[in-house]
């Protein structure tokens, strides 16, 4: 038999529950801002100074195909988040690839997919529950298509030294753009 203090003390839980889920939605841009800041911090240390000389001319003609569509449409918060999100799901799944080529060792590539992996998290929980406006679906799809050429790079060479080379100033980049919307939204 359910009495009235059960029911009261669970209501009163799940007011607190979505109070405090409520608060932690309310700073997700200041945390996403900070872990961001560690993120392109361990990419940086992780990355070369200057790019290998044989990694050039990939470099240039990766550049000049394939760009953050930047021009998606994030005046809207929720859409924002939802773009940032799949930038992160993004780069953690091509993390996960092949990386024996890439100068990275395995505590420095586990913290990696550790910050991605909470980031993400952080904003799904904070999303709308049914996230599921044409226009957010176009962000989600621009984005992805973005990182399959990343992948299909990858593949197409070999997951070579270069090829990571060139992922990671992708992926800076990405970082970057985040950190812009971030300031754009706060």
């Amino acid at each position: 038999m359910v009495t009235k203090g059960w029911l009261l003390h669970s209501a009163l839980a799940m007011v607190l529950i979505v109070g405090v889920s409520s608060q932690d939605c309310g700073q997700i841009l200041t945390r996403l801002k900070q872990a961001n800041q560690a993120q392109l911090e361990l990419l940086n240390s992780k990355m070369n100074s200057t790019i290998p000389e044989q990694c050039i001319n990939d470099v240039v003609s990766f550049s000049l195909k394939n760009k953050l569509p930047t021009n998606l449409d994030v005046s809207e918060e929720e859409n924002a988040k939802v773009a940032i999100q799949e930038v992160l799901q993004q780069t953690s799944h091509i993390f996960r690839q092949n990386c024996t080529e890439m100068l990275w060792d395995e505590d420095s590539l586990r913290a990696f997919h550790a910050g991605l992996d909470q980031q993400s998290e952080n904003l799904k929980s904070c999303l709308s529950a049914s996230p599921r406006s044409q226009r957010i679906q176009l962000t989600r799809l621009r984005v992805k298509r973005y990182f399959q050429s990343l992948n299909d790079f990858l593949k197409q060479k070999e997951y070579s030294r270069c090829a990571w080379e060139i992922i990671q100033i992708q992926v800076k980049q990405c970082f970057l753009w985040i950190e812009k919307l971030i300031v754009m939204k706060n």
